[in-house]
């Protein structure tokens, strides 16, 4: 867990890399449901309001002072605050780790590996993931230097591919049915930015402070790799066909071909997601090991292992299978942004109103 610290640059790589795939699989299919074209407007005004409350991360970094916030509440607030902040943590990560495995899993089985149990692909994924979380994060971030360029490359490359299909005044007219349509998509574009809260969990790593202008930068270019394939997805195939795609931003992909004699190049879409999916799980599996604060290194090993296949097991029970698939379908994007938000708000209430040094008073 002791590994090396992270550049900034890396923070980005893997910041990246783990919120852009939740963009793309769950924020914008939801977002073109609630609002089709207004959708565009939505993730705008959601970028605009997103620089404001990105200022409380900056806040509660700077309080903590670039310490491990789960040994900052356990200084603060002793052994019992510790461990049920410990405890939320780990739940909401490893929620979000079964979502993201139970949606790649499913998409594979689906698209690619039809005749390949369910089982197989999720153990595949899995232990990969386990691997990455045991070695840290600093292997983590090595991964998804080496991922994210090409990621970057192919996201562009179908986006000027489909320029010939892509006729953006389809982007308008906006506010045909009022503005309801559109708040609605900033709720849920709201519950996928305020997951840039992963940086309160990570920002110890880094070799230095993590400034609010950087916090800034991220954030826009999350909003950015939400904007791009969200108005290709209407440009490319209109708001109403758009709207009722599974996964409008890799659907643009089946569109791509280089000449007349190469084509079916949507199988490079494995490539973006799976990319995303295993730094997310890993680094979510590695922040879970943080919060339990295990030090030996094969009793590490043994509970990765343990949580992997807890995972991959409840990712297949059909009941669970049908909650996330609730989640996926937006049904509970509220109730998710009104946690994540009251999550942070009372990380930043803790870390402002009581900060005790040992000896001595409140301050």
């Amino acid at each position: 867990m002791h590994s090396k610290k992270l550049s900034i640059i890396d923070v980005y790589f893997i910041v990246l890399l783990v919120l852009g795939i939740t963009n793309h699989v769950v924020l914008i299919p939801l977002m073109l449901q609630a609002a089709d074209r207004d959708s565009w407007m939505g993730i705008i005004l959601t970028m605009v309001l997103n620089i404001g409350w990105v200022y409380i991360l900056y806040v509660i970094m700077k309080r903590t002072k670039q310490q491990s916030i789960f040994l900052w509440f356990k200084d603060q607030y002793g052994a019992f605050i510790g461990w049920l902040f410990i405890a939320i943590s780990t739940f909401y990560f490893f929620a979000m780790a079964l979502m993201m495995l139970r949606e790649t899993t499913t998409w594979i089985n689906v698209t690619y590996l039809p005749q390949t149990p369910r089982t197989v692909v999720s153990l595949c994924i899995i232990s990969f993931c386990v691997f990455l979380a045991y070695h840290g994060i600093r292997t983590i971030a090595i991964i998804s230097g080496i991922l994210l360029p090409t990621v970057w490359i192919l996201g562009h490359f179908v986006a000027i591919s489909n320029l010939e299909y892509k006729d953006y005044s389809l982007l308008t007219p906006l506010f045909v049915d009022g503005y309801m349509p559109m708040i609605r998509s900033m709720v849920i574009a709201a519950g996928g930015f305020m997951e840039l809260l992963i940086l309160v969990f990570i920002h110890h790593h880094a070799k230095r402070k993590i400034s609010y202008a950087t916090i800034v930068i991220l954030a826009l270019l999350l909003g950015g790799l939400t904007l791009g394939p969200l108005m290709g997805a209407i440009a490319n195939f209109g708001p109403i066909p758009a709207k009722q795609a599974r996964y409008p931003a890799y659907d643009q992909w089946m569109l791509v071909t280089i000449t007349k004699y190469i084509t079916h190049l949507d199988f490079l879409a494995l490539y973006q997601w799976i990319s995303g999916a295993t730094i997310r799980i890993s680094l979510f599996l590695f922040i879970v090991m943080e919060g339990l604060n295990i030090k030996k290194r094969s009793t590490r090993f043994i509970v990765l292992l343990i949580l992997g296949l807890a995972l991959s097991t409840i990712s297949l029970i059909p009941k669970i299978d049908a909650h996330i698939e609730l989640y996926l379908m937006g049904r509970y994007s509220f109730i998710y942004l009104i946690f994540i938000a009251s999550f942070t708000l009372m990380i930043l209430l803790f870390t402002m109103f009581k900060r005790k040094s040992k000896g001595g008073p409140p301050s």
